[in-house]
């Protein structure tokens, strides 16, 4: 090994190192789950030295939470750097929709970090994922708003409640694709799921109800 290649590995911003530790945290999670993972383990995988990994994280608790809030982070800046750029709401929702579930797919493992938060962490008032949410729905909220402005949405229907059914389908779609493990890619029928979601599944000519 030369001298630019060991100055590459051994040279790397406390930002770097932190970024290699939740990457690897994240798959050994997923893999073997928190309580079997051991520090020893993840270390290895992020190529470095144990005492690093204490550096970042003061134990594996923490390094935890802190790999579940680092997956939230990477979904809602997959999400929102792309639909934020967009003004039309309609356009917003749609893209907003084929994202999430192109993260998801991207990131099989980040369902399983959410299931064993809260099989692990019961005593949290709220999963992390929920907490996230909570944070971001205004911005959602007001997009189905201006749906009902611009005359595109019923006005019957309350915003908030259409953010919440849509935020609620999307979360279950992804669990359910994950746990059963053979059901088509939910991401490659993000076209379909999105005319599910704006039209309903009456005919426009139906007046049941």
């Amino acid at each position: 090994m030369d001298h630019s290649q060991r100055s590459t590995r051994t040279h790397k911003t406390p930002e770097q190192r932190r970024s290699e530790v939740l990457q690897a945290a994240a798959v050994v999670f997923a893999e073997v789950g928190f309580r079997c993972a051991e520090m020893d383990r993840i270390a290895e995988r992020a190529g470095a030295g144990k005492g690093t990994v204490y550096r970042c994280f003061p134990g594996k608790e923490a390094l935890f939470m802190a790999t579940v809030e680092k997956a939230l982070e990477d979904l809602t800046r997959h999400v929102n750097d792309v639909v934020d750029t967009l003004t039309d709401p309609l356009e917003q929702l749609r893209l907003g929709i084929h994202r999430y579930l192109e993260f998801f797919e991207q990131n099989p493992e980040t369902v399983e970090l959410f299931i064993q938060e809260r099989a692990e962490f019961p005593r949290n008032t709220k999963p992390l994922y929920f907490v996230y949410q909570e944070s971001h729905k205004e911005k959602w909220r007001k997009r189905f708003e201006a749906l009902i402005e611009q005359g595109r949405m019923r006005s019957d229907m309350a915003p908030e409640l259409a953010q919440e059914v849509f935020s609620d389908l999307l979360y279950g779609a992804v669990f359910s694709q994950r746990l059963a493990g053979d059901r088509e890619s939910r991401s490659r029928k993000a076209d379909e799921i999105v005319d599910l979601l704006f039209r309903g599944i009456l005919k426009p000519d139906d007046h049941t109800g």
